[in-house]
């Protein structure tokens, strides 16, 4: 019956390693260690530094002697090492068992089978005896009394009380959650899995990644935290107005510090001239071409992941350093070799932040859940929650390169019929370097238009009205950046 009554713990043990004798050691010391040796080196320190007093050791001397004697009639001469020392003091029976953790690995199955009993009996006599000594020991031994026979007539009367509690304990949670889960699906791998914004997946994925979530409200709140005081403090003194120039530069800051998403939302304010002061649209503007880069070593590993090959294979020349960065990508200006007869020609390439997809879905699920909160504080008479779903939609389709490359072809049929072509146009895709996360286009020599002659900016923007005009009236494709 022994057997019986315990295997289903000695099999659990068994497919937590390949080696049994790791299977018995804390969950900390099992991947971590190099080798055996030093396994079982730690767990003997772990149990040498436990503090138990004089009545704890008492109480537990006995019943280890007893469980470890009991395999002792059926085991081999290491196993009878720790009920021997079981018997004259707990404490060196922690030493006999890390020892015997140390011999030889066991060759029959029922040394392998008596092993495992001693190690699981040592620890159930710990467990429970730490219990009844711990400031809920009455409790704890209030709940053994009412709840020891029920417990013994459903499982098995061998097994401890400590161990049944938590076997019951472990089966009535997976029964409730059965329960509750019925109907109900999976949550998902990922926030959007689809590849495109949805709350609804969000919710359900970060529900169970409740840590991370409150990481990053608290980094979200603390950083924001000394800037709203700060803006608290100047109306409070009739100085918004004066102050404002340095209060711009600060938020452009600190939406940097938060990462892409705010860094996106704040660039969108930037030419909301209708919303925000003249000094704060300065401010902002200058997280149009300020954001900070990622490192290249980072953006070769996703573009050799990403397209298969090293940069050498594809690639005459690759920079060290972007020559733009953006808040979800950034930019570097390489060389690539021609066809059969041509020249090598330069490319701009632009690789994906790393990891940014999660990072935008955690921050829109944040931003999306205050979002009621913040319409309410601030009387705002508008659908707030319906704002952040757009910028969420915005944000996650600027993620998705290949759309990007589809749009920009499309464009470019598009304006071909009308008498803007060859005046407007979109740079040519190089598909074989394109990927969801690495998009490769001709190198374009250009500059901004708020940096342009002042001859030169009626006619460009007189250009740029027709164009938009044509996209909206005739194409039904809107370009950003033709």
């Amino acid at each position: 019956m022994r057997f019986s009554t315990s295997s289903v713990s000695v099999a659990v043990a068994l497919s937590c390693s390949s080696q049994f004798t790791s299977a018995f050691l804390p969950p900390k010391q099992h991947s971590a260690a190099p080798t055996s040796t030093a396994r079982h080196s730690s767990l003997l320190d772990q149990l040498s530094t436990l503090n138990y007093d004089g009545s704890f050791i008492s109480k537990t001397a006995a019943q280890i002697s007893t469980t470890a004697a009991d395999v002792v009639s059926s085991s081999s001469d290491a196993a009878a090492a720790v009920a021997t020392a079981a018997t004259s003091s707990p404490a060196s029976a922690f030493g006999s068992l890390a020892s015997f953790l140390e011999s030889p690995p066991i060759a029959a199955a029922g040394e392998l089978i008596d092993a495992a009993f001693t190690s699981v009996d040592v620890y159930e006599a710990l467990f429970d005896s730490q219990l009844s000594n711990s400031p809920i020991g009455e409790v704890w031994e209030s709940t053994k009394e009412m709840l020891g026979p029920v417990f013994n007539t459903l499982i098995h009367p061998d097994l401890p009380p400590s161990v049944t509690l938590v076997i019951t304990s472990y089966i009535t949670y997976a029964v409730v959650n059965a329960v509750l889960s019925i109907g109900q699906e999976p949550p998902p791998n990922s926030p959007y899995p689809m590849n495109k914004y949805d709350a609804m997946s969000a919710k359900k994925y970060f529900d169970n990644k409740f840590g991370m979530v409150v990481k990053r409200a608290i980094e979200v709140a603390f950083l924001s935290g000394t800037f709203l005081v700060k803006i608290a403090s100047d109306a409070a003194s009739g100085k918004l107005e004066e102050n404002s120039e340095g209060r711009a530069e600060e938020l452009s800051v600190l939406l940097t510090k938060l990462g892409p998403s705010f860094i996106k939302i704040g660039q969108s304010l930037s030419i909301r001239t209708d919303l925000l002061s003249p000094a704060y649209v300065r401010g902002l503007k200058q997280l149009q071409d300020q954001v900070p880069p990622f490192s290249t070593a980072e953006a070769r590993e996703i573009i050799e992941s990403e397209l298969g090959s090293s940069i050498e294979e594809m690639f005459v020349e690759f920079p060290a350093e972007p020559i733009a960065a953006a808040s979800l990508g950034q930019v570097y200006r390489a060389k690539i070799r021609g066809q059969e007869g041509e020249e090598d020609r330069w490319v701009a390439v632009k690789v994906q932040r790393p990891n940014i997809m999660n990072q935008i879905a955690l921050d829109m699920h944040l931003i999306r859940d205050v979002a009621p909160f913040m319409k309410r504080t601030f009387n705002l008479n508008t659908d707030f929650v319906g704002v952040v779903d757009t910028w969420g939609a915005g944000f996650v389709d600027e993620l998705d390169y290949i759309e990007e490359a589809i749009n920009a072809k499309t464009f470019m049929e598009g304006i071909g019929p009308t008498p803007l072509s060859g005046v407007v146009f979109s740079p040519p895709v190089v598909d074989e370097l394109t990927t969801r996360k690495v998009l490769t286009t001709e190198w374009v020599v250009g500059e901004r238009l708020d940096k342009s002659g002042k001859e030169d900016v009626s006619i460009l923007c007189s250009i740029a009205m027709n164009t938009y005009l044509t996209m909206m009236l005739e194409t039904g494709v809107l370009h950003c950046d033709p």
